[in-house]
């Protein structure tokens, strides 16, 4: 009985230690454990000049990706404007291309001035691929 409940003890702090994401940080044993004050001492290290630097390139990093957030929703934006079956098209195609064409594509999109500009690349890419089965109900333009 006691082997039981010793094996069950055994196997239930094993499924604890191993079934959480990042429990390394709590288990004494660990280490890979960074405390607040390593992080501390490390950034007390660093020169005043190196301190702005690292700030710096932090912040370069938040704006790039609030760029890249407005650039996204902007796409989001004239994407959700077409019809669905437009749509449709649009992922069938997208999913036909390679990555060397969908960046040529986005290069093409982004020089773009008018709408007008936009749908004509747009159509272009479009008849470039033919259907796909899936989507044969929707008409082609």
């Amino acid at each position: 009985m006691a082997v039981k409940k010793v094996t069950l003890a055994f196997c239930a702090l094993a499924f604890l230690q191993t079934s959480f994401a990042g429990f390394e940080r709590f288990w004494p044993f660990s280490t890979k454990s960074t405390t607040t004050a390593q992080v501390d001492d490390n950034w007390n290290d660093l020169s005043p000049e190196q301190q702005k630097q690292l700030i710096q390139r932090y912040q370069n990093l938040k704006d790039i990706s609030a760029q890249q957030s407005s650039t996204i929703q902007q796409r989001m934006d004239w994407f959700t404007q077409l019809p669905e079956q437009e749509q449709q098209r649009m992922r069938d195609v997208w999913q036909q291309m390679s990555s060397q064409q969908r960046q040529e594509m986005r290069l093409r999109m982004q020089k773009a001035k008018t709408a007008q500009e936009r749908n004509a690349i747009r159509q272009q890419y479009m008849q470039k691929y033919p259907q796909n089965n899936h989507s044969a109900s929707a008409p082609s333009t």
